[in-house]
């Protein structure tokens, strides 16, 4: 959806999410505390008990004070059948240093399905074991989160601590997209029976040389291969990035379980690496460079770089689930000339090159690569045990930066290390007020976690025809007049105006598109007409038909108090 989405009046001084306020901040201080999930195990198994002195940590390569410490709570269960009797806890925890963002949110476990890459038959029998696999997700105290990917993402189930909810909600999902054969093996497969066909082709025509006269027939059908691959990737990795935007605004720890097929960190390599390494090798002997060359252009390192860093400024961990399973390496039986069959090393580059994204992202968020098993249950017990293994250690940013990246190191003191292994998200980004803000707003949008301490309200009023199946409506925002804290004014004045801040969005129901998160600043109580003891603020937002959430967001400049609220609303369509 494109167009202008939002009108604002006069009276309203609209600026871009990225616009810094006019005026400095009154008696306002934002102080942001930032938290390092780490992960202590010991051959597998869960390391209990450490305190803050086990623990090192390091920001761009500077020691830092461990300000908030606190280890993870996790459940044990007594069952009466399947449903849980009882709950005890059996692991402490130790906060430290204030309460932490961490111990007041607890966890977050989205269960996240990437239909475009992953095949019906395994997403069938992953989903057909999954109520068992996470039967012991039921001790974790956590939320839960079902959400879907079919080249927009889409919530099916937003946080709940009703763990049968997801269950019944994957149950309902479609099947499986028939895309994910097309954009896997079988488009493999087909390009390889081009290539071979090419070469056959060649070799029957008198006087024309394999690998020479048609290199750059060759060469193209292994490109275009290639290219559909980085395209599938690049689509699968902005999926999850618009993930971690969605789960941005939700507190505490975020862990997704991403079911997918593959996430190939150079898209085309098999293909190109059998066309230069295997099928002209001897025929053409700068095949192997040449085709070298190609795959560096596919890298696509970089971008699953960038999303790690998303991921770990929003406290995001990736857990990439390969639903393959335990992998074949076996050459394809339906090649008609066994003797140009892709090797087994050709064929095993496949999985190793489809698990390297799901790798990069775990090991740089401080989650795992879920790989090489059939049994789902053994491979999320693999995930359940890293929770029962988590710390938090929080930090107090003493000169942040909103542009840059930083890195974190974390190590065990000595005498603590002793065989013990630790996983941690890598790096991290401060954000500023603005972007966590706009950041809450979308979570209220997508997942309905509002919060309203100041009592704000939204109004929607008749919607008018503007042309082009498009429509104004009024949105009309009011707070009760006392909610806003106003100091004392210079002499002669018994209160200064207020002010505050206000961000506006709205989220279509049917396919997630969002307008463009707006941000506005509002003086108060300077002259402004105050009605039923609320002051009332009105935009207009143009939007096409259809159904919505419009979330507005309200903060009060001078406390610091927040309001995120939403309200559905439908734009008629015009006959």
């Amino acid at each position: 959806m494109a167009g202008p989405w939002l009108t604002i009046p006069l009276c309203f001084v609209a600026s871009w999410l990225s616009a810094q306020p006019s005026q400095p901040f009154t008696d306002s201080v934002d102080v942001q505390v930032v938290e390092v999930d780490v992960v202590v195990t010991k051959k597998g198994r869960p390391v209990k008990g450490l305190s803050p002195e086990d623990f090192e940590l390091y920001v761009d390569g500077q020691p830092v004070e461990i300000s908030n410490f606190h280890e993870s709570t996790i459940y044990l269960e007594e069952r009466g059948g399947r449903r849980t009797r009882k709950q005890r806890a059996v692991i402490r925890r130790e906060a430290v240093g204030g309460a932490s963002d961490a111990t007041e949110a607890g966890l977050t476990v989205v269960l996240y399905l990437d239909e475009p890459n992953i095949y019906p038959a395994h997403r069938s029998r992953l989903l057909k074991r999954l109520e068992s696999a996470v039967e012991p997700w039921r001790s974790l105290g956590a939320h839960f989160m079902l959400v879907r990917f079919d080249h927009r993402v889409e919530v099916l189930v937003p946080p709940t601590r009703d763990l049968d909810l997801v269950l019944a909600g994957a149950n309902a999902v479609p099947k499986g997209s028939p895309r994910a054969v097309q954009n896997g093996t079988g488009a493999r497969r087909n390009a390889i029976r081009n290539l071979i066909v090419s070469h056959e082709n060649c070799s029957a025509s008198q006087g024309c040389r394999p690998c020479q006269d048609n290199w750059g027939e060759l060469l193209s059908i292994a490109r275009q291969f290639a290219d559909s691959q980085a395209t599938g990737a690049a689509i699968a990795a902005d999926g999850l990035a618009d993930l971690v935007t969605t789960l941005s605004g939700v507190s505490g720890r975020k862990s997704v379980v991403h079911l997918t097929d593959g996430l190939p960190q150079r898209p085309g390599i098999s293909v190109l690496g059998y066309l230069g390494n295997e099928l002209c090798r001897d025929r053409r002997q700068s095949a192997p460079s040449e085709t070298m060359s190609e795959m560096v252009q596919y890298d696509e390192s970089a971008r699953f770089n960038r999303l790690a860093v998303h991921a770990n400024t929003n406290r995001v961990t990736f857990y990439g689930l390969d639903a393959a399973g335990l992998r074949s390496a076996a050459p394809d039986i339906t090649l008609d000339d066994h003797t140009l069959s892709p090797s087994f090393q050709n064929v095993s580059l496949v999985a190793m090159n489809a698990q390297s994204g799901l790798h990069v992202l775990a090991q740089e968020t401080g989650g795992k690569a879920l790989t090489n098993a059939n049994d789902l249950a053994i491979l999320l017990d693999d995930m359940t045990g890293q929770f029962a293994a988590s710390y938090s250690l929080g930090f107090v940013e003493r000169a942040p930066s909103n542009e840059r990246t930083r890195q974190i190191k974390v190590l065990l003191a000595p005498g603590a290390d002793k065989g013990r292994r630790i996983e941690y998200r890598r790096t991290y980004r401060n954000k500023s007020l603005e972007e966590r803000l706009a950041e809450q707003l979308l979570a209220v949008a997508y997942l309905g976690n509002e919060r309203n301490p100041l009592g704000a309200h939204i109004d929607t009023g008749r919607t008018k025809p503007l042309g082009g199946r498009t429509h104004k409506l009024p949105v009309a925002v009011s707070l009760p007049a006392e909610s806003i804290v106003r100091l004392p004014g210079k002499a002669g004045a018994p209160y200064a105006p207020g002010r505050a801040r206000l961000w506006l969005v709205a989220v279509a129901d049917d396919k997630g598109a969002r307008t463009t998160v707006r941000e506005q600043m509002v003086t108060v109580g300077d002259g402004d007409a105050i009605v039923d003891g609320h002051y009332r603020f009105e935009v207009g937002m143009n939007l096409p038909e259809g159904s919505y959430q419009v979330a507005v967001g309200v903060r009060d400049e001078t406390s610091g108090v927040l309001s995120l609220v939403r309200k559905p609303v439908l734009v008629p369509t015009v006959d």
